[in-house]
């Protein structure tokens, strides 16, 4: 896959991620609305700065549930022992933050509830309340970041399977045309330099353009002109070639190499049939929101094996499957000896 520049908020990202930057931005956030519900301070400075120092205490218990009870015993659903750790770890901490919340606060009435059973547990469920949340934003986290990597997995399956499927074509491609060189050299045809113009055309193609992504129609048609103009020199007059492409064609993207393949099975397939009967038609044209390609050519009901090696017409189709999904729709019919493929791809 071609390098994708990073924008400007994965830059961002990746900065916050990498000095942990995220955490303190959570906390001073965190900090600034506890110190809105719960004034410590004689004015919203010093709430602020005191939220800050309480929240110290509430971070503490906040990391040890997520970086040591949880992989240790929440995900080896070993339960008991982490709500009896989660209990003891909470406590742990409010004991000392009463001390803190006793020394920052000048308010007399407040200090003596400090040390009442009902402002301790008004502590620990604050606590439990930074703790649960820090967990969740946590297991979201982890839970993005999990759907980011199933993604760029399915993305490197789904490019290696296409590449797999291109590189069954590109052989297959180059033995026809080759034996199609060597029938004209056998019978050493003034065609042949012609033939090794347009072949070396579509090699250079195959090998070079349509590796490097989506290839314009109007480039892709090119070269179903290229080879059907080979197969013409091969084979002559004898056969009727009915090409009628739209002369213009945008320039929209499409997957390389799919009519170029249906073109070459047109070829193959036809030979089963005696020449004054043989014939191939190829049409195509915008239609609305997409590309039309339909190939007819004569076909013999007696030669089953349309697909030989596996390579052709089921190709195709799982490459589409692959590439556009719910965007293309592609039927087959043999009937009265003709054999038809008619397949239309969504672009917009």
């Amino acid at each position: 896959m071609p390098y994708q520049r990073p924008t400007y908020f994965q830059k961002s990202e990746q900065f916050l991620l990498q000095w942990k930057l995220d955490h303190l931005v959570f906390w001073l956030v965190y900090a600034m609305v506890y110190s809105v519900i719960f004034p410590w301070g004689k004015n919203t400075f010093e709430s602020f700065i005191i939220s800050n120092g309480l929240l110290v205490f509430h971070a503490i218990a906040a990391y040890f549930n997520n970086d040591f009870l949880i992989p240790r015993f929440l995900l080896t659903r070993s339960y008991i022992l982490y709500l009896i750790s989660l209990v003891l770890g909470i406590l742990s901490v409010c004991f000392p933050l009463s001390i803190v919340v006793h020394m920052v606060i000048n308010n007399a009435g407040l200090q003596n509830l400090v040390w009442s059973d009902t402002f301790f547990l008004f502590l620990v469920i604050n606590v439990l309340f930074s703790v649960i949340l820090t967990m969740v934003l946590k297991l979201v986290k982890q839970w993005y970041k999990d759907q980011k990597t199933n993604s760029e997995l399915k993305q490197i399956q789904l490019q290696t399977e296409i590449k797999f499927l291109k590189s069954q074509i590109n052989p297959h491609f180059l033995f026809n045309s080759l034996n199609n060189l060597y029938a004209l050299t056998l019978s050493k045809s003034d065609l042949a330099p012609e033939v090794v113009l347009r072949l070396s055309n579509i090699l250079r193609y195959i090998l070079y353009e349509s590796n490097q992504g989506k290839v314009s129609i109007r480039k892709e048609m090119e070269h179903v002109k290229d080879y059907v103009l080979i197969e013409k020199l091969r084979i002559g007059n004898s056969v009727k070639i009915e090409l009628e492409i739209e002369d213009k064609l945008n320039d929209e993207l499409v997957e390389p190499m799919l009519f170029l393949t249906l073109v070459e099975n047109a070829f193959k397939h036809s030979e089963q049939v005696l020449p004054e009967h043989r014939f191939i038609h190829i049409h195509a044209h915008r239609v609305e929101n997409g590309f039309r390609f339909l190939i007819e050519n004569s076909f013999n009901p007696e030669y089953k094996s349309l697909e030989r090696g596996g390579i052709g017409l089921q190709n195709i189709k799982k490459r589409l499957t692959l590439i556009y999904p719910n965007k293309h729709d592609i039927k087959s019919s043999i009937s009265n000896g003709v054999y038809r493929v008619d397949l239309i791809i969504q672009l917009n």
